[in-house]
């Protein structure tokens, strides 16, 4: 299980590690970027937002990378991933398609609803995104992205509740026995959402 701290720590990683790479972009085939995203979350749970940095590296129209992010969704998650992307037409400006997936891991709150009442815990799911966009360059080293999909992201929560029995002594008195553990459950959160999201890209 990755801790808070740890998960902070690759947030910053990500970001960093592209500082170096940029010096050596110009002239060669494979170009090494960073893009970083702010997005707006929309769904059945209500609206919230997501941050995002990929690093990876382009060739001509094709962009693969690993991504991390923060996802406040329902319950917040970090998002760790693949992002891969493809770029159409000639122009400077250029529309994009894109495609993620990964794995979510729960980042425990205190004010996250739990469902059980004994061993309750949330276990680590599945997390994809795709969408479409659009990359309006600002130089040969940067640019800005505005992009719209579709997200999915899958949490579980396990656990078992308790239930109380009555212990009848010889003189027929009934008293309430300890609590029983029953046997563990397990909810699966199907979550969908819409995502639209603008990036700047180094």
């Amino acid at each position: 299980m990755i801790n808070a701290k740890n998960k902070i720590f690759l947030l910053l990683i990500f970001i960093a590690g592209n500082i170096s790479a940029q010096q050596k972009n110009i002239g060669k085939p494979f170009q090494f970027h960073s893009v970083n995203n702010m997005g707006l979350l929309e769904g059945q749970a209500g609206s919230t937002f997501q941050l995002q940095t990929i690093n990876g590296a382009q060739y001509k129209s094709w962009f693969a990378g690993a991504g991390v992010g923060l996802d406040y969704y329902h319950f917040r998650t970090i998002p760790l991933f693949i992002d891969l992307r493809k770029e159409f037409g000639k122009r400077i400006n250029r529309l994009f398609v894109y495609a993620d997936a990964g794995i979510n891991f729960y980042w425990k709150r205190d004010k996250d609803p739990k469902q059980f009442y004994y061993n309750d815990a949330f276990n680590n799911g599945v997390y994809s995104e795709a969408g479409a966009g659009y990359k309006v360059k600002l130089s040969h080293q940067i640019a800005l992205s505005f992009a719209c999909g579709y997200s999915y992201k899958k949490i579980a929560e396990s656990g078992s509740d308790n239930y109380y029995y009555f212990i009848n002594t010889p003189g027929n008195t009934s008293y309430l026995g300890p609590p029983v553990s029953s046997s563990m459950s397990k909810i699966n959160y199907n979550l969908n959402r819409l995502v639209l999201k603008a990036g700047i890209e180094f």
